[in-house]
């Protein structure tokens, strides 16, 4: 009974969201959903073009809360491991609860040709339980990359989530998974500061736009701050330090109507 009211209430706000599954626009860690320029963290499933920048093994661990229901949370490691020619990643995101859960599986590669622009893509495999046949069902799908500096300045950002629009074959039917493109810039003013743009769009609901500004108050630490919209205005704060070779972020963003959202992420070059 516990459970059947847990998975109500999860696709009660998936349905309120506006959008056929929520994680694909779920960038935690990047203060308004602006990960697709965002060079300071690595993070699950995000633009896989970043992946080059990595310069020696590394690996993470990612946590998301949402609106303080455990049954919603979700949790993923990622390891990347940088070659001569090319870096390798890999992800892994567990999401939901025993009666509806989603494992998102992928494996990435991305080269950097010169400074000049980055290129990468992810082969994702997509597995959610069904309660009502107790089985798991499994697409699979790719996500694409480019970034792309202008200047010592300027940077643009491109991601595809599943641009081919790959449906899951459950028995009693196919069942969408989101498609979302991303487009993004990042403006630095001074090594110290710096802006982010983001618009992500769903191929079936409204465009979510989201803004961020990061500053870095003295060596090692750094605040970002930012705000999206879709339906709602959603701010959100962040907070990090990176020392050695650690890093760490810690993100809060309050739905108006949903409520808080807690996320944080914790990485280590090896």
């Amino acid at each position: 009974m516990k459970n059947n009211f847990y998975l109500t209430l999860f696709l009660g706000c998936t349905l309120f969201a506006n959008a056929q599954s929520w994680f694909p626009l779920s960038q935690p860690l990047s203060v308004g959903g602006t990960s697709v320029t965002d060079t300071h963290r690595v993070q699950l499933f995000q633009n896989p073009a970043l992946t080059s920048y990595v310069t020696r093994p590394q690996l993470g661990v990612e946590y998301e809360s949402r609106y303080a229901i455990t049954e919603l949370d979700s949790k993923g490691l990622r390891f990347s491991y940088p070659f001569s020619h090319f870096t390798m990643a890999a992800d892994i995101r567990y999401s939901g609860f025993d009666a509806y859960h989603e494992i998102l599986t992928g494996i990435g590669f991305s080269r950097n040709f010169g400074g000049k622009f980055a290129m990468g893509l992810q082969l994702i495999a997509d597995s959610r339980y069904s309660v009502e046949s107790d089985r798991y069902y499994t697409a699979f799908y790719p996500q694409l990359g480019l970034h792309v500096p202008v200047s010592s300045s300027l940077f643009l950002g491109f991601s595809a989530y599943n641009p081919f629009l790959m449906l899951i074959h459950y028995e009693s039917g196919d069942r969408p998974i989101a498609s979302v493109y991303s487009v993004g810039m990042k403006l630095l003013f001074s090594e110290k500061v710096e802006w982010r743009l983001q618009a992500d769009q769903e191929v079936s609901n409204r465009l979510r736009v989201g803004t961020a500004v990061e500053l870095l108050l003295h060596e090692g630490f750094f605040v970002q701050t930012g705000v999206y919209f879709n339906h709602f205005f959603v701010p959100s704060l962040g907070l990090g330090t990176k020392w050695n070779r650690w890093s760490f972020n810690l993100v809060a963003s309050l739905h108006p109507q949903l409520g808080l959202m807690l996320a944080s992420g914790l990485s280590y070059k090896l």
